[in-house]
């Protein structure tokens, strides 16, 4: 047992050795691995492991590309390849180069496997073609891809740089995103070549391919690697005139101040647009636009029966007489529609107070209104159903307040009354236009002027643009622009008066006039003649209903007797004390007439939904006459 154990202690150094030999052997493997695996990486992704190109060109200087490649996707599937064309290139300072491109087909070896759908996208001077299916994004292996093209626009004709006709082509940009090998370049022309030149690496290098050689009109370059980020260019020269267009495609480049220049050409265009444009605006406004009125008349008269009566244009300023009663059977809302030519919310309001004076209704007062006129509110109560006594108009209104109730206060007719006051409004135009004081309906006249505005304002822009994005002639399209802008802005003129029109108008203003200057002292009314009642709907439309109601009051406090509304009640107001009211009744009708006018033509709440969108597939790439996969 001894020598036994002698043995061993005779043998631990060999072991000891081999345990040393077998440490040594695993770092070793492990270097190696490690070594390894950084190489395989960077070899198992996509590349090209054959590239030919073949460019056929044309006595016209066309080229006809094919491009022959198999492309190995590594152990990264996706959809197919892709290649970059330059589309424009900055040739100077005023003009860049413009190439163009047609005919794009691809193919591959495989189409159910690796399909070969062209697809192309345009952006900042590069045109993309990916080739594959969208859908298919698990092409996997390596295939053999065929693309072919024609272009124009690339081959350069002998000038003072050239000695001679010649292509001098980026065959392969500096975009590349993944290696090729074995790379060929074959340029068939239609002369003999008289010279040949080739350049790889990265941009600026002046390093030459592997081959450049000529064969009669036949000229080639071979390349064994490109690595991402380099390029190869070759050129190959012709004798002059070898081809018959090879002058460079050149498109103008666009800046502002080129699209609008001005010059004695489109100065005198502009000018002109403008000259005759609104000329035509302003001599048809002033045609159509202008009132008549009777001439040798006083204003404010209609020649009597058979009494003749020439008509005129009636003069922009004409002196205002005054007139101590309004024009007979007509009521305020047709007289403030022709006013201003317009139906607007006011005109209504005065309707309303109009109705309650003729007996239809009644209107309370049922809260006290703040310091700004806010607060109050009122109701009007149904007395009478509408009658032919009323024109269709006031018909219209009285039946739409009422509509399924008795009562209804002005809160509850804010947000839901619109669609009634439009069809009120509508009826107000037909009524002053079936009165024959307008040569046609005002509103209708209105639109068609503002829809010819607005189209030839759109028509200005529009033409602005295109003249502006490929001409230098875009002040053509701001002048027509600017005569659509003054179509618009004497639309609002263009509903012209008749002669009739015209004098119901000289009582009206006449009348308004008187409103608006009587002094308590030289009223004068009968007994019990509510003359207040009578002419409030008129104020209400001149806006001077607190001057109005003011006169009255003044007159209750020298201790004149004075008819009380019996219309309205509440807020104070009381048959017996009416006018000793703290509250001034001006104030209140001034607050209820803006209130009303608010209410009745408030918008009805609208109903909004949502809409989506949804994105489609976008493939990215890079430009600049690169190859890569997607």
């Amino acid at each position: 047992m001894t020598a036994d154990r002698a043995g061993s202690a005779r043998h631990s150094p060999f072991a000891s050795q081999r345990a040393r030999v077998a440490a040594l052997i695993a770092v070793l493997c492990a270097l190696l691995v490690a070594v390894a695996l950084p190489a395989q990486a960077a070899t198992s992704g996509r590349h090209i492991t054959r590239y030919d190109a073949t460019v056929d060109l044309a006595a016209d200087g066309t080229m006809h590309v094919r491009l022959d490649f198999d492309f190995d996707f590594g152990d990264n599937p996706g959809h197919g390849p892709y290649i970059t064309l330059p589309t424009t290139q900055r040739y100077d300072d005023e003009f860049d180069r413009v190439y163009e491109y047609t005919d794009i087909h691809a193919t591959s070896d495989d189409p159910q496997a690796a399909p070969a759908d062209v697809n192309l996208s345009e952006d900042n001077g590069w045109l993309q073609v990916d080739v594959g299916d969208e859908s298919k994004d698990d092409v996997s292996g390596t295939h053999r891809y065929t693309i072919t093209y024609t272009a124009r626009g690339l081959v350069n004709s002998a000038d003072t740089t050239n000695a001679g006709d010649e292509l001098y082509w980026n065959a392969i940009g500096d975009t590349l995103t993944i290696p090729l090998s074995n790379v060929s370049i074959t340029v068939n022309g239609p002369a003999p070549v008289r010279k040949v030149a080739c350049f790889a690496g990265s941009v600026g290098a002046t390093g030459s391919c592997d081959l450049a050689a000529v064969d009669g009109s036949r000229a080639r370059f071979v390349q064994g690697s490109i690595e991402p980020g380099e390029a190869l260019t070759v050129d190959a020269g012709y004798a002059p005139g070898t081809f018959t267009d090879a002058a460079p495609i050149l498109h103008e480049r666009w800046e502002l101040g080129k699209a609008f220049t001005l010059n004695p050409w489109t100065g005198s265009a502009t000018i002109a647009v403008l000259l005759v444009g609104i000329g035509l605006v302003l001599s048809r406004a002033r045609q159509r636009g202008r009132d008549e009125q009777y001439l040798d008349q006083v204003p404010g008269l209609a020649p009597l029966g058979d009494q003749p009566g020439g008509v005129g244009p009636r003069p922009r300023r004409t002196p205002i007489a005054v007139h101590f009663t309004p024009p007979a059977e007509f009521r305020a809302g047709q007289l403030g529609t022709l006013i201003d030519e317009r139906a607007d919310p006011r005109d209504v309001t005065a309707t309303i107070v109009d109705l309650a004076v003729r007996g239809y209704l009644r209107i309370e007062q049922t809260g006290a209104a703040n310091a700004l006129g806010r607060g109050a509110d009122w109701r009007m109560i149904a007395l009478r159903a509408a009658d032919d006594a009323l024109a269709p108009y006031e018909r219209t209104l009285l039946n739409a307040i009422f509509v399924g109730r008795s009562e209804v206060t002005l809160s509850d007719l804010k947000t839901t009354f619109a669609k009634s006051m439009t069809l009120v409004q509508g009826q107000l135009y037909d009524d002053v236009t079936q009165h024959g004081w307008f040569r046609g309906n005002p509103k209708s006249v209105r639109t068609r002027w503002y829809v010819a505005g607005g189209l030839l304002t759109l028509a200005g822009a529009g033409l602005t643009v295109l003249l502006a994005a490929f001409t230098h002639w875009g002040l053509v399209g701001v002048a027509l622009l600017l005569v659509g802008v003054v179509l618009l802005g004497v639309a609002r003129t263009a509903p012209a008066r008749t002669a009739d029109g015209t004098a119901v108008l000289a009582q009206t203003l006449g009348f308004r006039q008187y409103l608006a200057t009587a002094e308590a002292e030289q009223l004068r009314f009968e007994e019990g003649e509510d003359l207040f009642s009578r002419y409030l709907p008129l104020a209400i439309v001149f806006g001077l209903t607190e001057r109005w109601s003011g006169i009255f009051e003044r007159l209750a406090a020298q201790g004149r007797q004075v008819p009380e509304p019996t219309w309205y009640s509440g807020g104070g107001y009381h048959l017996g004390a009416f006018w000793l009211a703290s509250n001034s009744f001006g104030q209140a009708m001034e607050s209820f007439s803006a209130i009303a006018s608010e209410s009745i033509s408030a918008p009805t709440p609208g109903s909004s939904g949502s809409s989506g969108f949804s994105g489609g597939f976008s493939g990215g790439g890079s430009g600049g006459g690169g190859v890569g996969g997607w």
